[in-house]
This record gives structure tokens, sequence and C-alpha cells, in this order.
């Protein structure tokens, strides 16, 4: 499930799924609200990397980042749950993006040193799948890869609402589609939640937006069927969608 980017309003032994609903406990989060925002207007050209592995150590970034991408979450997903705020992620799984070397984060241009959450501009989850066995449950039953090609998934992607726009959400999906290259990857795979019967405007958006960059639909389920731990939280019918493009 990729939340809204630019156009629209992204281990542990047993790593949560990337669609499950996590708890968090906000009595430990830091308020983004008390974020302050950098200067900066119009196209930026952010520093984009993956996550040092000591940035899990960091218990104020870990959860000021859980808290920020929960609160976009909610935000772009407003319509879809039967729960507001709905909770996409907790500290936990966070941490276990930074540990495996997963999470792509976009920094303020020359402040990616040291890393502090008010200079995060962005990120998202990126990896390298080679077979069905590597995936998460709802990757295993939507997707069936060549045995032979490694493709990349890129999930949890976020922009800070006021730098909607301004590319970084592009960098960031650029970032992940070269990062897949390197590594071998041939194909590149992201995730969409859509209303099954109705339109969500931000969702057709997204849509729209990934396509533009490249990226085909080409798995559509009933999102009851494709993510069961989901089901009961829906407020309306919902697609679960699966995009690929060719890298």
């Amino acid at each position: 499930m990729t939340a809204s980017t630019e156009s629209p309003s992204t281990a542990p032994s047993a790593p949560l799924a990337d669609e499950k609903v996590a708890m968090l406990n906000t009595n430990e989060a830091v308020a983004t609200s008390q974020l302050p925002s950098p200067p900066l207007q119009g196209r930026i050209n952010a520093d984009i990397s993956i996550a040092p592995a000591s940035l899990a150590e960091d218990d104020a970034f870990v959860h000021s980042l859980t808290n920020l991408i929960n609160e976009i979450y909610t935000d772009a997903e407003r319509g879809f749950w039967s729960i507001d705020p709905f909770t996409r992620t907790n500290p936990a799984e966070v941490r276990s993006f930074i540990t495996s070397g997963a999470l792509a984060i976009a920094w303020l241009p020359g402040y990616s040193r040291p890393p502090r959450i008010e200079y995060l501009l962005g990120c998202g989850r990126v990896q390298l799948l080679h077979s069905p066995s590597e995936a998460d449950s709802r990757t295993t039953a939507h997707f069936s890869p060549d045995p032979d090609t490694a493709i990349g998934q890129f999930g949890c992607l976020i922009c800070r609402p006021e730098y909607r726009g301004s590319g970084v959400g592009r960098d960031l999906l650029k970032f992940a589609e070269d990062w897949t290259r390197e590594k071998g990857g041939k194909k590149m795979q992201v995730e969409l939640v859509a209303g099954d019967g109705w339109e969500h405007e931000e969702k057709t958006k997204l849509a729209g937006w990934y396509e533009r960059a490249g990226y085909k639909n080409v798995k559509e389920m009933d999102l009851s069927e494709g993510i069961p731990e989901l089901g009961p939280l829906l407020a309306r019918k919902a697609k679960y969608r699966v995009y690929h493009k060719a890298l």
C-alpha cells in the first residue's frame, strides 16, 4: 500500500507484513506537528540514501517517523477504514526497515548528516524479492515472479505534505528503481488500495502518477481476499492492485 506523495493529498525474524495494521505506542511518539519545516519551495534535489543501521537506535527519530507515516496514511486513505486515525505502522516495524537496509530516505539537500527528523522530506521501503518464498503473504498470493529474475518492491512511500509537488516522491521512486537495477532486478512492483464501485480521489491521482511513471496494473482483487486481516477494518468495499514496471 502506498500513500500519496506528489499529486495526491511510502529486521526482526518475523517482521509485520507491509499491509498489516500495527499498534502505535503514541505515548512514546514525538508529535510531528512540532517538526520545523525547511524553508524550501519549488523543485528540490533531495539527498537520497539508505538509512544507516545505527539510526534504528535513535528512539526520537524512530517514533517521530512512525507518527509521520501514520498521519500521512490516515489523511491519504480516509474513507477506506472504519477506524480513524488509521495506524499504518509502529516503531518496531520502522526499526526493522532501518536495520534490514530497506528504508530509503530523502533528506533536505546538504543535511543528511547528522540524520535528524527535521531534515527528512520523505521516505519509502525498498526490498528485492527473488522468489515467492521471500515475499510476505500478500505478495506470495498475488505475484509469481520468474524464479530466475529478482523483482524490486517499493512501498510505504511518503512525502511531508508541505513538499508535495517538489519532486521528492518522484526522486524516491527513481532511487528505488536504480537500487533494484544495481541489485540485478529486472522489474519493479508497487501496490495500491482503490475503491470498489466508488472513487477515492487521492488514490485515483496516485494511480495516474504511477501510470505516468511507466507502471501497469497487472493484478487486481478484492482487498478482503488479498489482505484478509484488513477486511474487518474496511468502511467500504476496496480493491487491492499490483503494478509492475520493466526496468
